[in-house]
């Protein structure tokens, strides 16, 4: 099994929103195929940013990096609750699962 790490930031009006991590688990869960190989999701919320972080069963640690981020890119553009919210570029995404 191998994770990685998503950061969320927010901009404008966003960065003095929390986000409840249960509802961004949620949009997600509702996105993640099951193809994807996603097994678990953590998320940790502050004001103006999130933490994301998957676990899968993915052939390798790349591969969960670009399906969180495209997960959290989706989310990010589709979900009314993450409006002016942004992925943080992959330098800034260097989890545990990138290194």
């Amino acid at each position: 099994m191998y994770m990685a790490s998503v950061t969320l930031a927010a901009s404008g009006e966003a960065t003095h929103r929390e986000l409840d991590p249960h509802l961004l688990v949620d949009l997600l869960w509702a996105l993640a195929e099951p193809g994807l190989g996603i097994e678990h999701m953590r998320v940790a919320t502050s004001p103006g940013r999130i933490e994301v972080v998957f676990f899968s069963t993915a052939p390798d640690a790349h591969s969960v990096a670009v399906t969180g981020i495209h997960l959290c890119e989706t989310a990010a553009s589709s979900a009314p609750q993450l409006r002016g919210w942004f992925v943080v570029p992959l330098a800034g995404n260097e989890g545990p699962g990138l290194q």
